[in-house]
């Protein structure tokens, strides 16, 4: 039996259809000239990874080119959540199982993501409201209270890492809300303000030296046949012959690549935001300002923004959504889970795409078959992309420099069963998933 739609959320008069994040930052202006005949690196996706790529093979004195089908700025790494979380969908002890001795260096990397992103915003100065407030991992169900306090055992006791238990009883010091029962802090999580931060790194890209061509389509991609290898890049503003390629696209993989749109499926994620709140009402929500994710599969992430707002997003099913359907559905459950928020007005709603592989991890190397092989690639991390893009971009232009690649690249990369079909079974696969949500 369907569900009813929730009640319209109260909108401010000036409510718009609009990214919040964006009408916060510049970035910086891409004046429209010619792409270079030839190049070293040729990278395909402005986002984290991709200009992160540009910044490090600039700064390692390669001539790098980046291509962006939209404006500079508007695609996935400014629609976020901006949560900085050194994490994977499997914990460590569950990675080494899967995975051996690989598993281990696979929990290793992801922390160095993290290390690398507070590095980078500090050694660069880039004005994008980091701060390190921990996270706080939500039981929405008594059942998921032994596997979060597990988690606390492993990470806290085995691994000595800043993580502990909050009990319901205790949770008011951490959030201001009843719905719980109990949750995990981890202290070395951070937010920041995602579009500021992607114009940092944009201008630090440009600053290196890196060709940045934004509203350039990237419409095929070949590998040069003779012995100086190479790629063949064309675009709808022309072509470029380069040494490497890279492609960065991430969620927003399209027919340029085949074999790696087989392997990411493109989910929506979306957000909402508050007008900005009193600052005793924004304490009441957030006290300690941690950023805040419940075990749900369709899981709730919020935080408040740096001027006093709350984030509230999170997705109802995998079927496709409207913005005013998800918009109504997420207002109904941040009043549901903060009685203390009815009355208060929405001036933003949004939507995106998250990355989500079939295995749940981000993979990394180079495509091995079709018209592309031999480029490199980095995607798939599931909704954890602040830091691992970040991450994965540098790490993509220390391997084309010749280092060893990360451990991420030794892992297989399936691809995604009757991937033509998945329009068709995902809301089933979702049905079910909303099942386990609703389960006691």
């Amino acid at each position: 039996m369907p569900r009813s739609a929730p009640p319209p959320a109260l909108l401010a008069p000036g409510y718009q259809e609009r990214v919040f994040w964006q009408t916060q930052a510049t970035p910086p202006v891409i004046d429209p000239h010619g792409l270079p005949a030839s190049t070293d690196v040729v990278i395909v996706g402005a986002g984290y990874c991709g200009l992160s790529a540009a910044r490090e093979l600039g700064r390692r004195g390669r001539s790098v080119v980046v291509v962006e089908q939209d404006p500079i700025g508007v695609g996935a790494s400014t629609r976020n959540g901006g949560m900085v979380l050194p994490e994977l969908k499997a914990g460590p002890a569950a990675l080494e199982h899967k995975y051996g001795a690989v598993g281990r260096h696979l929990y290793a990397e992801v922390n160095d993501a993290f290390d690398h992103v507070e590095a980078l915003i500090a050694d660069e100065a880039i004005d994008c409201d980091y701060h390190r407030g921990g996270q706080l991992y939500l039981a929405h169900n008594r059942a998921h209270v032994p596997g979060l306090q597990a988690m606390v055992a492993e990470h806290g006791g085995e691994l000595g890492e800043p993580v502990y238990w909050v009990p319901a009883d205790e949770l008011g010091d951490e959030i201001g809300s009843r719905a719980f029962h109990g949750g995990v802090v981890l202290e070395r999580s951070g937010g920041l303000h995602p579009a500021r931060y992607h114009a940092g790194l944009a201008r630090l890209a440009l600053a290196a030296g890196a060709d940045l061509h934004d509203r350039t389509t990237a419409i095929s991609l070949a590998r040069r046949s003779g012995p100086a290898g190479g790629f063949d890049l064309t675009t709808n503003r022309g072509s470029v012959v380069a040494r490497h390629a890279l492609v960065a696209t991430n969620a927003y993989a399209d027919g340029l690549v085949p074999w790696l749109r087989r392997r990411v499926v493109p989910v929506g994620s979306y957000i909402i935001a508050t007008e900005v709140l009193d600052p005793e009402v924004a304490r009441s929500v957030s006290p300690r300002n941690r950023m805040l994710v419940d075990t749900k599969n369709f899981l709730f992430y919020w935080r408040l923004s740096p001027d006093g707002r709350v984030l509230f997003g999170g997705r109802r099913s995998l079927a496709p959504a409207s913005i005013p359907e998800a918009r109504d559905f997420l207002y109904s459950a941040m009043v549901r889970l903060h009685p203390q928020l009815r009355g208060t007005r929405l001036e933003h709603a949004w939507g995106g795409n998250v990355a989500v592989t079939l295995d749940r991890m981000p993979h990394f190397g180079q495509i091995p078959s079709g018209a592309a092989a031999g480029a490199w690639f980095a995607t798939g991390c599931n909704g954890s992309g602040v830091a691992l893009n970040t991450w994965l971009g540098a790490q993509a232009a220390a391997v084309i420099g010749g280092a060893p690649p990360p451990a991420f690249a030794d892992i297989s990369f399936p691809a995604v069963p009757a991937h033509a079909l998945r329009a068709a079974y995902l809301p089933v696969v979702g049905q079910w998933f909303g099942y386990q949500d609703r389960r006691p």
